[in-house]
């Protein structure tokens, strides 16, 4: 049906959205770590 098909979606951006943001997360602590040495 048309709303599984936009729970759907909606699930599957905000994982991708989720994951976008653990990257830079990841990014910024190895920075952040490299700072500190």
């Amino acid at each position: 049906s048309e709303e599984d098909k936009r729970t759907k979606t909606e699930k599957s951006s905000k994982k991708k959205k989720d994951k976008k943001k653990a990257k830079k997360k990841k990014k910024r602590e190895q920075k952040k770590g490299k700072r500190d040495e």
